[in-house]
């Protein structure tokens, strides 16, 4: 099948093709009554997201299901995540209606979007659909539920849940002399020296998306953290970026890629896609990348490498104890001005249910739902599941108020200077200070 492949993980080309050509799928079956707490019945429900690929599911089975079952048409509309943002921000704020009905909000959005979405809670207590009785709003992770929530209000169902973990080829390691997972800076960066050397020319020690995007502040926030490195104080504003801790950090991950050179060169145009089909095409033993990958790594039958991979938490900077990652939550919300508040939220309810959070693992997501990531079975097939869990306990959210997307933008061009040579870490950092200084100047923050 075009843009997919045997296992139903789909590209993104594909996904942004079937969002272009719409969904037209009244036809499936017959409609059931509407439940009394949603209101009159649309013809159509609106959802607006980013292209990002981890949402095969939604697109390809619970979208049909849904309108199988209740006779409405869904639309997904996928932009990329600047365009997301700028199309939220403008509507949202405004006075009329909003054009779409659902939104993907990621947990960096909650700080500037929660005043114009619905509070959640409420809409719990009113839904009356198929999933409202067995819902079970208490099997979401209590820190997916937290990094929804501004003061009490529960601003969006969590969908997917995301810590960043060691991904590593273990027989490979071993052959180069490692009889476990790197669990600290020094021991990563000896693997990958190993594991480069052993896979040359083609095989490198370590995959990273160093291309100046979404992607490229997250993959280094896992060296940041585990240093003792930070952004900024959320209550003061006092900028922690140019600290010694987060200068290191950004130092020793340059270097993997410029003194090192364990990264492959063209991984500085790498993002989510490229990583994983990198990955599957055996171009790096290692990568501390998200959870979620480890499914299309090890699974996928387009996967050259599949069967190969483990799993362990990111290395500490001197110990092990040390380490952390970045934690990031995806939810679902209903706007303030949505024109279908009842039928979004059944929608909402939809996908979010146990039994599309469960299936949501097949294609590519790392569930919010405790009892998906407990089950025996999923950690048993899926493998990675274990060390996310553990990571989970040590991870930290990226810094969660209405001025963080302006900031990682200064962010993103210092790690990529540092990446491509072109800045020593030292000068990177402290230009993002100065900036993020003039801003909250600016902001009188």
């Amino acid at each position: 099948m075009s843009g997919s492949n045997k296992t139903g993980l789909i590209s993104r080309r594909a996904l942004i093709g079937s969002t272009l050509a719409g969904f037209n799928l009244a036809a499936l079956g017959s409609a059931r009554t509407a439940s009394t707490a949603s209101g009159e019945k649309p013809a159509k429900l609106l959802v607006l997201g980013d292209n990002a690929s981890w949402k095969g599911t939604i697109l390809q089975d619970a979208i049909p299901a849904f309108t199988k079952d209740t006779g409405i048409d869904v639309e997904y509309v996928q932009l990329p995540m600047e365009a997301l943002v700028v199309r939220c921000r403008a509507e949202m704020s405004g006075q009329g209606p909003t054009s779409f009905d659902i939104v993907q909000m990621g947990s960096s959005m909650v700080g500037w979007m929660h005043p114009y979405v619905e509070d959640h809670k409420s809409l719990l207590s009113a839904a009356a659909g198929q999933h409202a009785s067995d819902f079970d709003i208490s099997d979401f992770a209590p820190r997916t539920l937290d990094a929804v929530s501004v003061d009490g209000k529960l601003c969006g169902i969590p969908y997917r849940a995301t810590v960043y973990i060691l991904h590593y080829q273990k027989e490979l390691l071993k052959a180069a002399g490692f009889a476990g997972a790197p669990a600290t800076f020094a021991e990563f960066r000896a693997a990958a020296e190993a594991l480069t050397r052993r896979g040359a020319p083609y095989r490198y020690g370590v995959g990273t998306c160093g291309r100046q995007g979404p992607a490229i502040s997250n993959h280094f926030c896992p060296f940041l953290l585990s240093n003792g490195g930070s952004f900024y104080d959320l209550k003061t504003r006092t900028i922690l970026i140019d600290t010694e801790e987060a200068i290191d950090a950004l130092e020793y991950y340059g270097d993997l890629m410029t003194k090192h050179r364990v990264m492959p060169p063209e991984a500085v145009t790498w993002e989510w896609d490229e990583i994983i089909a990198n990955g599957q095409n055996d171009r790096y033993a290692m990568s501390v990348t998200l959870n979620a990958s480890g499914t299309p790594l090890n699974k996928s039958k387009g996967s050259k490498t599949a069967g190969r991979w483990d799993w362990a938490v990111v290395p500490g900077s001197q110990r092990p104890e040390e380490s952390k990652s970045p934690f990031f939550v995806w939810s679902f919300a209903v706007p303030s001005a949505s024109r279908n508040k009842g039928w979004a939220f059944e929608f909402i309810q939809h996908i979010t249910s146990k039994e599309w959070a469960r299936r949501s693992m097949e294609k590519g997501n790392a569930s919010a739902r405790l009892s998906v990531l407990t089950d025996p079975d999923i950690v048993e097939t899926y493998g990675w599941t274990a060390a996310a869990a553990a990571q989970m306990k040590t991870a930290q959210a990226n810094p969660n108020d209405a001025h963080w997307g302006s900031l990682e933008l200064d962010l993103r061009a210092g790690i990529s200077s540092t990446l491509q040579g072109q800045t020593t870490a030292r000068v990177a950092l402290r230009a993002v200070a100065d900036s993020w200084r003039r801003k909250f100047d600016r902001l009188k923050l």
